[in-house]
């Protein structure tokens, strides 16, 4: 079954224990702020960068906590992601506070492109101050959440504190829909033979 066709079918009761088999765990309004779910969807969403990023041709990392966790089809991250090791491409402070950022996709120089965060149930603030910490880079900076966090997301960069990365609009919100449509899109690219 492809793998669409797997989150189409992702909330039908009939296909829940094909998808569980395969590590898809469905959500439901029981569970749905359950642990299990919320580790789920950040390896999930991870995964999806990962994949995107090596269509853009992107060297991609993920910090070292995460590289035994399973993408819905049971890779582990690691196997996803083309870098082991974050380049050095910068002082030992700014490789260190970026270390635990969940995805970032490095271009063919070794410098950072894309910092991704990914917030399912966390705070999006700590995100924030890693992201004005390594401000000076030119590089994009994006939130991944629920669009219903959105508020919160606009919220928080309001504060003081992050008046230089609204100012500069430095910091993205991206929607879990929107980025699934973004992979749906990468995938039919890469399925033709011609692409202009």
């Amino acid at each position: 079954m492809h793998f669409f066709e797997c989150l189409r079918l992702y909330g039908l009761e009939k296909y829940k224990k094909q998808l569980e088999g395969r590590g898809i765990i469905t959500e439901t309004d029981e569970n749905k702020d359950s642990a299990e779910i919320c580790k789920f969807n950040h390896t999930y969403y991870q995964g999806v960068l990962l994949i995107i990023g090596k269509y853009h041709n992107m060297q991609t990392f993920i910090p070292n906590q995460d590289k035994n966790k399973k993408f819905y089809n049971g890779q582990k991250l690691q196997e996803l992601a083309t870098l082991h090791e974050q380049p050095h491409y910068s002082y030992p402070q700014f490789i260190k506070r970026s270390s635990t950022i969940d995805t970032i996709w490095f271009n063919d120089r070794n410098m950072p492109d894309s910092f991704f965060e990914i917030e399912h149930s966390t705070d999006i603030q700590n995100s924030l101050l890693k992201f004005y910490d390594l401000q000076d880079f030119y590089a994009r900076m994006v939130i991944v959440a629920d669009i219903k966090r959105i508020y919160e997301f606009e919220h928080k960069m309001r504060l003081h504190a992050f008046k230089e990365l609204n100012a500069k609009k430095r910091v993205s919100f991206l929607s879990y829909e929107a980025l699934i449509k973004q992979y749906e899109i990468e995938l039919e690219k890469q399925s033709l033979d011609f692409v202009l």
